[in-house]
């Protein structure tokens, strides 16, 4: 008997007036209705024009201009896994006569990583990718500008990276040594501005502040607008409480020691990090509510009062013994390529399908060069990638423990089509995962009822110039209302010819990482509640906050929106962030956590994605993926 309530509707029942298409409908009523600035207009005429629906709003130029987020066909796709499937239907399901060794259901990190893996392990053995977007990446892609003849980039979602040990023996390094990863990298720095600005969009919010020029706008009647490097005075010039500054100044030291020893981990995991800040540590309420857009933009994706202390460790927040503390005398270990982390997935690619990218193997041409879409998915790869191939539901042909091979079934075209696997690794977020898996055990759909996700949005602004910025002496902000938290610019990877400009007279792209916040709600609701904002709004809705906001904060120093913004695109990622509770880590009293219940899989099945690693990163997406894959050796042996 297993617990999966999803397999019940028929295709023709599927309701088309639920919320998020109830929003697309709207999205071309707000589109007209809504006043726009002529950059704007023209934007939304060529989004038109390219085929992409008024939801999705301009997407940029380049390969990656067909995915810019969650975009409309893989919200519709995603309706048919939420909505169900009918035995009958996927009965009638198209058999393609294909067989492989393993199909790995999505083609973002997790999934490159478990390919990575079964090609090393297996490399006479046959591997398929469905991935659901009209390009491989996840949440590693880039969005693509050009403005006043350069060509811009910037992440839509995964970030940054630091080098791996290259003495270390792990999968990491050994992914940095096959596929032709660089280690070493040089930025350019800012002509004609002495602006100190980051090299990626993260570390700047909280981590690294101090390193950069970083001005808190408190708001558009405020004197003073803004207060630039409040940290430079220890937030003397700061409009708050005495009290408020006190205690966030003794985060900013971070000199707390809890006396745990080795259960320091275990004793996190029992409370939220609101908890340890007040109740161990003695703050007051404002503290959380400072780190609440925090936790939530870096990878935690909601509020402290229900996101894991542990959780916080793993980001190394104040009061988990990390003792982060600034050392301006350290040199900095984060970087970042032009579009994010998008140039590692396209390494390892390029090195799992040579023919995939044109060009050699170096970072500027697999950075750069088009991808050869055919070259992806072809019956003599080792390993493909098929896109647009929406997962709908898999199960073994018999009894789990006993069965040796699954029927696939996945969307492509508007059809339903199924193939033949020895073994599945569901790469995916849990709750798609769990959703699809049709024979999965009670025990294991309880377990991911315990997974909790939560909303980001990535704006990405280009604009013709900086000025602006310049004359304020900032490269990085952070406000307290209004649209978003926090923007920055970067400073720009040499890339040969490639290299971005970094002039105060020449084009950039501001990135905006917005959270979607609510303390005081229950924690199986703050992510529920954010995806509901974020999916209600229009593309138009959403440029016309960003040009408000800006206007707001940057008009008295010169920037016209009409004049200055080149393009906005706008990256909606419904459950980006994995937000654990109190408790998701680590087994207690004999009862297993949620993650580890998960990792056992069940028959030829192995989950593997980033969320059983308890955090959202490139490198524990890769290795979770693998994990999966040597999990199943047994079955591909």
């Amino acid at each position: 008997m297993t617990k999966n309530p999803s397999k019940k509707t028929l295709l023709s029942d599927i309701s088309r007036r639920d919320f998020v298409n109830g929003t697309l409908v709207g999205a071309g009523a707000a589109l007209l209705g809504c006043p726009a600035p002529a950059f704007a207009k023209k934007q939304i005429e060529e989004a038109a024009a390219a085929g992409h629906h008024p939801w999705d709003g301009f997407s940029g130029v380049g390969d990656y201009a067909r995915s810019n987020g969650n975009i409309t066909r893989t919200h519709e796709a995603a309706h048919l896994i939420r909505d169900g499937m009918s035995e009958e239907l996927l009965e009638s399901a198209i058999d393609t006569g294909e067989e492989y060794d393993m199909v790995i259901i999505g083609g973002g990190f997790s999934g490159i990583g478990a390919a990575y893996q079964f090609h090393k392990d297996y490399p006479d053995k046959k591997c398929l990718i469905l991935e659901n977007h009209p390009i491989f990446g996840g949440e590693a892609k880039q969005n693509e500008f050009e403005v006043d003849g350069y060509r811009l980039y910037a992440p839509q979602g995964s970030n940054d990276f630091g080098v791996p040990n290259l003495e270390a023996d792990n999968l990491i390094t050994d992914i940095y040594r096959t596929c032709d990863l660089p280690t070493e990298f040089a930025y350019k720095k800012p002509d004609n501005s002495g602006v100190r600005a980051p090299r990626e969009n993260y570390y700047g919010v909280f981590w690294d502040e101090e390193r950069y020029d970083t001005g808190y706008f408190m708001g558009k009647n405020a004197d003073p607008k803004w207060v630039v490097n409040p940290r430079m005075d220890n937030l003397e010039r700061m409009p708050w409480s005495e009290d408020f500054k006190r205690d966030l100044n003794a985060t900013f030291e971070d000199a707390w020691t809890h006396n745990k020893g080795e259960g320091l981990d275990q004793w996190l995991d029992t409370m939220t990090y609101k908890e340890l800040l007040e109740d161990v540590m003695g703050m007051g309420p404002e503290v959380a509510s400072y780190y609440d857009p925090i936790i939530a933009i870096s990878m935690g994706g909601v509020g402290c009062d229900v996101y894991s202390a542990y959780s916080a460790k793993l980001l190394e927040m104040p009061g988990c013994e990390i003792h982060y503390k600034v050392d301006m005398n350290v040199e900095i270990t984060a970087h970042s390529y032009p579009g994010g982390n998008t140039a590692i997935i396209r390494h390892i690619v390029k090195h799992l399908i040579p023919d995939s990218i044109s060009g050699g193997n170096n970072t500027n041409d697999i950075s750069y060069a088009p991808i050869s879409f055919e070259a992806l998915d072809r019956p003599d790869n080792p390993v493909s990638i098929r896109l647009d191939a929406t997962a709908i539901d898999f199960m073994h042909e018999g009894d789990p423990e006993t069965a040796d091979h699954l029927m696939v079934s996945y969307v492509e075209n508007g059809e339903v089509k199924q193939v033949k696997a020895k073994t599945v690794v569901p790469s995916i977020g849990g709750w798609v995962a769990r959703t699809i898996a049709r024979d999965i055990p009670d025990h294991i759909y309880d377990a991911y009822t315990e997974f909790h996700h939560s909303p980001i949005l990535v704006a990405n602004v280009a604009v013709r110039n900086w000025q602006f910025l310049d004359k304020l002496g900032i490269s990085q902000g952070r406000w307290f209302e209004g649209f978003g938290n926090f923007f920055s610019i970067r400073e720009p990877m040499e890339m040969g010819e490639k290299t971005q400009p970094f002039d105060p007279d020449k084009p950039v792209v501001l990135t905006f990482y917005v959270p979607f916040v609510y303390p005081g709600e229950d924690r199986t609701v703050q992510g529920s509640i954010g995806r509901e904002e974020m999916l209600s709004k229009s593309y138009a809705e959403y440029e016309a906050e960003i040009v408000g906001q800006m206007t707001d904060m940057f008009e008295d120093y010169g920037f016209e929106a009409e004049r200055d913004i080149a393009g906005i695109i706008i990256n909606r990622w419904g459950h980006a962030y994995i937000s654990p509770q109190p408790g998701y880590h680590f087994d207690r009293d004999g009862k297993k956590s949620p993650i580890n219940i998960v990792k056992e899989g069940y028959g030829r099945v192995q989950f593997g994605h980033s969320e059983l690693g308890g955090y959202m990163s490139h490198t524990i997406a890769i290795n979770q993926g693998a994990r999966a894959v040597r999990a199943l050796k047994e079955k591909l042996v």
